[in-house]
């Protein structure tokens, strides 16, 4: 079957293969949820904006909520700010920016929870960033973003594999 698109199709999301592998290998090292940025750059096309996730960083020392199945940061903004200063230089581009985040939800499928969906507002805003959800134990992965209108508070959105 081919899937025919309008000509001016895009994308919201691009990524590359490598990041998805290795966030997917991460994930199912980890009985825990885990998570972590994904970077890369935004573009338009057509009046469109679109990004494409080029790279992630991997946020250690997340803490485990049994109670609740969820995680939070250890650590310092700073710390992982570094690591994102680092991240620049190694890819030698200036213009790399966080264009949201991930994280795997070991076991109970993908979608936001109310916690995500915070997380969203308060550190992912701008419209062009997503949030990237890996289910490692039933193959699933997802991309997302927050929509207002919607009874769940956000929407599936679909992404492109860069080879």
């Amino acid at each position: 079957m081919r899937l025919k698109f309008d000509k001016n199709f895009v994308f919201p999301v691009y990524v590359h293969e490598a990041v998805i592998k290795h966030i997917i290998k991460l994930s199912k090292s980890s009985e825990l949820e885990i998570f972590g940025y994904l970077s890369g750059n935004i573009f338009q096309c057509n009046k469109k904006l679109y990004i494409i996730i080029e790279d992630h960083l991997f946020i250690e020392g997340s803490v485990h909520g049994d109670q609740y199945s969820t995680s939070q940061i250890e650590g310092t903004a700073g710390n992982y700010e570094k690591a994102f200063e680092k991240l620049k230089l190694k890819r030698k581009n200036e213009n790399l920016r966080i264009v949201g985040w991930w994280h795997s939800h070991p076991g109970f499928t993908c979608f936001l929870s109310n916690t995500d969906i915070d997380t969203q507002k308060f550190f992912f805003p701008e419209s062009y960033q997503v949030a990237m959800v890996v289910d490692p134990m039933n193959d699933e992965l997802a991309f997302f973003t927050l929509e207002n209108d919607s009874v769940n508070g956000y929407k599936e959105i679909a992404y492109a594999v860069i080879s």
